[in-house]
């Protein structure tokens, strides 16, 4: 044992110690916890008729249901239900952050896992928050990540634009993996949204771009109608124009798993004019057993994450998900149910990252 933490001892010293990015994060949801924070997220529920919209405008099948949000392990679950209410026969979920979060420009990164089977419509999206220029899709709509069930291994992302319906106009592209099927492991999707010009990843790697000729708003000069404030949703869909009926191979329940979601802003819109100067501290003490304190200090008031990682590289616990003041800050780590080993702890305030390692014996 006296070898092995010593040769955990010595691979600490090795490590980098902080970064560097080009985007300052400014809100994020680690679905950490039990339930959803509804200080963030609204739910959105019915058959769509509440909002005006038939079966939400898509001839869908499900009721959506408080219900079928869940919070577990550090993951929001969104599950789709062979069930009989309010007059449909399957259940799901949907909620959105109007109101609540609402942006213009910015890089959107979430990791998900999708569903699989014919019938099934998942979508991480975004839509406009005032609707300035109309209703849909005058004021747009970005589709950050879609996928139908009966496609696997393809997910599209697309931008909803022109005059309101139905002289609404669309375009997007594809990405198909080459690897595991999307509902078989976790992806990682991001949107980077600039000022003309918009770009989709998966995995890190670059898909699409859209800008100057690619979307209008009817009587709007460009980049209208994507010069304004949007707000997040995530549901699952069941049935539709696009997915179809789920038929007798189709498997429920069903879920869309998302482990986390962030939003950045870029320090060139004006943010962060002032440069931040963090510290991270060694953890005291270390190596420890039972629980140990991490502190921090940050120059100016600034969105905080501090996230602890195994030796593999995989989040297993997040400290703070929360803004914090100028000063000195003290978190406590508990080491609980994690196995003796090597972990690292990172900060992330504004756009400066910091990263130390830590021993648990």
């Amino acid at each position: 044992m006296r070898k092995r933490i010593l040769l955990l001892i010595a691979m600490i010293a090795i490590f980098p110690y902080g970064f560097s990015q080009n985007w300052e994060l400014v809100w994020s949801d680690e679905f950490d916890g039990d339930v959803l924070d509804t200080v963030k997220w609204s739910y959105q529920t019915g058959t769509g008729a509440e909002y005006g919209l038939t079966d939400w405008g898509n001839a869908e099948l499900q009721y959506y249901r408080e219900q079928n949000i869940t919070v577990s392990d550090g993951m929001l679950h969104v599950i789709a239900k062979q069930e009989s209410y309010g007059g449909k026969g399957y259940t799901s979920g949907r909620v959105r952050t109007v109101e609540k979060g609402d942006w213009t420009y910015g890089r959107i990164e979430f990791r998900a896992k999708l569903p699989r089977g014919k019938g099934f419509w998942s979508a991480i999206w975004m839509l406009s928050t005032d609707e300035e220029y109309g209703g849909w899709a005058a004021s747009g709509e970005i589709d950050m990540m879609e996928n139908v069930g009966h496609e696997p291994s393809t997910v599209h992302g697309t931008l909803h634009f022109g005059a309101a319906w139905p002289d609404n106009k669309s375009k997007g592209a594809a990405y198909e993996t080459t690897g595991w099927p999307f509902w078989k492991e976790f992806y990682d999707y991001a949107l980077e949204w600039e000022e003309g010009e918009m770009r989709w990843y998966v995995n890190d790697q670059l898909y699409q771009t859209q800008g100057a000729g690619d979307w209008y708003t009817a009587g709007e000069p460009f980049p209208a109608p994507f010069d304004k404030r949007f707000h997040l949703l995530i549901n699952l869909a069941v049935g539709g124009h696009w997915p179809g009926d789920p038929n007798a191979e189709t498997e429920f329940p069903q879920e869309l798993v998302v482990d986390y979601i962030r939003v950045y802003e870029d320090q060139s819109n004006g943010v962060d004019v002032e440069p931040l100067s963090i510290s991270l501290e060694q953890n005291h003490p270390n190596p420890f057993g039972d629980s140990s304190i991490i502190t921090f200090s940050l120059s100016a008031e600034k969105y905080v994450l501090l996230e602890v990682y195994d030796a593999m590289g995989r989040k297993v616990q997040t400290l703070a998900d929360t803004h914090y003041g100028a000063g000195s800050h003290h978190v406590g780590v508990e080491a609980g149910q994690l196995e003796p080993g090597l972990y690292s702890y990172r900060l992330q305030a504004g756009s400066s990252s910091a990263i130390r390692q830590m021993v648990i014996l």
